[in-house]
Order: structure tokens, then C-alpha cells, then sequence
């Protein structure tokens, strides 16, 4: 079985594609109406976004007029849909940002730049990043052929039981990512007793491994059996599930920084990568005499990679003594005075509104990007591309200066 790579990026187009995704989008407004904003002992303080609103302020704050879903825009901005796969909502921020120079030069008479408020671009971002969660559709034939190479007919059957494993085809139901991971999850156990007896290692799941076999066995079902579980699942229950498979002990929410990586790396996967990710932990889960592999229910396991791909979207973390030099770097304090500093022809920092999260501090930027874009030429200063890391380091050394 070849190993775990990147997906290579196939040209969306057609029109069941998309209409699937429309349908996947629509089902948004319901599953994040549901959402109650309360903390589970393993969650962060997330505010979900609402992810709904965040697609209709594509169309009202006018980015459809250079950037298309799902195809070419109207003039030559990329395609948002196919720029999000694979990037956080860290990530996506500094997209934006770095963008601006771009931008400003596509604005056409009359039209400004998008201005956001803080709760706008948190919708915004999480309806970009929900994108990795629905991922890229599988490839039924190289879904077959991959299934193929791997020794699993050696105890299953496709369509009857086989000699220890039940059917991989299931009689009247069409396959998921999600069924497809909550499945080999629960059947871990005897999988991997089954493997040892044949000298077999446990297998190298990746996200578009999950996805070509499930299209495959998907492709092999009787026509019109229903897919399980097409919404998505809800990330506060999956905050739950987290809890008590005592995820925790390991993935502290205590731990600050690592707790942070975690969640960054868990919301630039999909649903299917965040499932593989859970399939090769099996392992180092399963050598633990204290810790028994749970079984969970198709239900379960939809909530706990909602979750994994949503919670980071919270964006904690940063580093202010990091800013601190990214400010320097950057060369911010050309136009914006720390405290006791030359003022400049920005405002000083500690006349900026107080900051509370990096989606504010992101705001405030991008609300003023035109007016810094004009500053920048003027100083004959670059503009400041930014790193993921070092917007939310930024963003952490605003929040600690002292404001009059």
C-alpha cells in the first residue's frame, strides 16, 4: 500500500459537484443553529462560527466580484472554495492580509475594499475553513485499486462475509468517510490480533485513502441506499466524545501552546484526515494497558471530527514576545508609536481599541488596509507579508500594550 501523500488537486466543475457542495453548504444553517455555545471540561472557550452567514458575506461584501466557488471568478481572483482546502483559519487570515496590495489594485472606480467586522470575519473564515471538513470527493477506481493492494480480502468479502471479517459492502446502505472510520475504529481490536498472525503491519491511513475507499465501496451499492450521516456533525457534542475517550489526558487543554498546535493542525484537516489521523493513533492507543480502544457509534465519531476540524477556528495561542519582534520587523512602528515612542502619521498603538482575540486584531488591520496601503508607498515600505504564527504573535503583543 503506497503511503500516506497530498491529494492532487482535481478541476471542480461539474454540475453535480457542484450541487452537492450546494447541498452540503445548505445543510449549514441547521446544523449551526443547533449548536449551544456552552464548554465541555475538554473544550476550548470556541465561539463557533456561524458558517451560513459567512457564505452570503461572500456575496455582500462584494469577493465574488473577483473570486468564484467552484470555478473562475469575475476578474482574477482565484477560486476561494479551492484556496481554502488544506489551510486553517490562521492561515486563511493571513491569505487576506497578505492579499491586500492585489486587491486594492482590482478595485474598480467606486468600489472599496471589504472592510469586516471582527464577528463578520470569524463567519467568513469558518465558512472557508468548513471546506476542509467536507474535503475533496473520492475516486471510486483508485479507491478499487488501492483496496486491492492491501491484504483486507484476505479476511473480507466484498459483498458476503468473509473467512474472519464481516461484508465490506453493506446491504442497502452506501459508505461514508464517516461510517467508513467508526467502522475500522470499533474493529480495531481483532483487525490488528488478525494482522499480527500474518506478520502485518497496521496500515498507513491517510485522508484520500478513507475517501477512495469509501467512493469505491460506495460505487459497489445498490442504487439509491442511503449514505449515513451526510450532515455534519455537532463539535459541541464531539467535545464530549473527546472528554470521555479521555483524549485529554494526552491533549490537554491546560497545556497553552501545545494544546493550541493541536487544534491549528486538527482545523486545517478534513473530516477524512482528521479520521486517519484518529486510524494510525489506533496503535500507540491500543499498547496502553490502562486504555481500551471505545467503540463509538457512527453519531459519535461525526460530533468528534466536527470538533477536531472546528475547534481550532477559536485561534488561542500566540506568542507577545514573538510580536514584539514582529512588530519591529515588519517595520510597524514607522507609522505606529509603542508608548513613549516618535509618533508617526498612524495612530499610536495605545490610542488603538483594546484587542480581545486575533479576529479583532485582524479586523482592525484589514479595515485599515487601504489607508496603510497608501502609507506604505509613501514610506516606501513593503507590505508586510505575514506568516500564520506571526499574525497571531502580533496580534498577542496588541492585546498587552497599555491603552489611555
Amino acid at each position: 500500500m503506497r503511503a500516506a501523500g497530498a491529494r492532487r488537486e482535481r478541476d471542480p466543475g461539474s454540475r453535480r459537484r457542484a450541487a452537492r457542495v450546494a447541498f452540503a453548504v445548505g445543510l449549514l444553517a441547521t446544523w449551526f443553529a443547533l449548536i449551544v455555545p456552552n464548554v465541555t471540561p475538554a473544550a476550548p472557550p470556541a465561539r463557533f462560527p456561524d458558517v451560513a452567514a459567512g457564505q452570503a458575506l461572500i456575496q455582500e461584501k462584494g469577493c465574488a466580484n473577483c473570486h468564484g466557488i467552484l470555478g473562475p471568478g469575475g476578474r482574477q481572483g482565484p477560486d476561494l472554495l479551492r484556496t481554502a482546502r488544506g489551510k486553517g483559519a490562521a492561515d486563511l487570515l493571513a491569505d487576506m492580509w497578505n492579499h491586500v496590495p492585489q486587491m486594492v489594485a482590482a478595485l474598480l472606480a467606486g468600489e472599496r475594499l471589504p472592510s469586516p467586522t471582527a464577528a463578520e470575519l470569524r463567519d467568513l473564515v469558518g465558512y472557508l475553513n468548513f471546506i476542509n471538513y467536507l474535503g475533496n470527493p473520492g475516486d471510486a477506481e483508485r479507491g478499487g485499486a488501492e483496496l486491492a493492494q492491501m491484504p483486507c480480502l484476505a479476511c473480507h468479502d466484498l459483498r458476503e462475509r468473509g473467512k474472519i471479517g464481516p461484508a465490506l459492502v453493506i446491504p442497502g446502505r452506501a459508505a461514508s468517510p464517516v461510517g467508513l472510520v467508526t467502522g475500522l475504529w470499533n474493529h480495531y481490536p481483532g483487525m490488528q490480533a488478525a494482522l499480527r498472525e500474518r506478520d502485518l503491519q497496521w496500515f498507513a491511513w491517510s485522508g484520500e485513502l478513507v475517501t477512495d475507499l469509501s467512493s469505491y465501496l460506495t460505487s459497489l451499492a445498490p442504487a439509491g441506499s442511503p449514505a449515513p450521516l451526510l450532515a455534519p456533525g455537532d463539535p459541541q457534542a464531539g467535545g464530549r466524545v473527546f472528554a470521555r475517550l479521555g483524549c485529554a489526558d494526552c491533549h490537554n487543554p491546560s497545556g497553552a501552546s501545545a494544546w493550541a498546535a493541536f487544534l491549528r493542525r486538527s482545523n486545517a484537516r478534513s473530516a477524512a484526515e482528521n479520521g486517519a489521523a484518529l486510524l494510525r493513533h489506533l496503535p500507540t492507543i491500543g499498547a496502553r494497558a490502562d486504555r481500551a480502544v471505545r467503540p463509538l457509534s457512527e453519531k459519535d465519531m461525526a460530533d468528534l471530527l466536527a470538533y477536531l476540524s472546528l475547534a481550532g477556528a477559536e485561534l488561542s495561542g500566540g506568542d507577545a514576545h514573538a510580536g514584539g519582534q514582529v512588530f519591529e520587523r515588519k517595520q510597524c512602528g514607522k507609522c505606529h508609536a509603542l508608548r513613549g515612542g516618535k509618533p508617526g502619521i498612524g495612530p499610536d498603538v495605545q490610542d488603538m481599541p483594546a484587542i480581545g482575540d486575533p479576529y479583532e486584531a485582524a479586523a482592525l488591520m484589514l479595515q485599515h488596509a487601504r489607508n496603510m496601503k497608501t502609507a506604505t508607498e509613501l514610506k516606501q515600505v513593503p507590505w508586510p507579508q505575514m506568516e500564520p504564527d506571526e499574525l497571531l504573535d502580533l496580534y498577542a503583543f496588541l492585546a498587552r500594550q497599555p491603552r489611555r
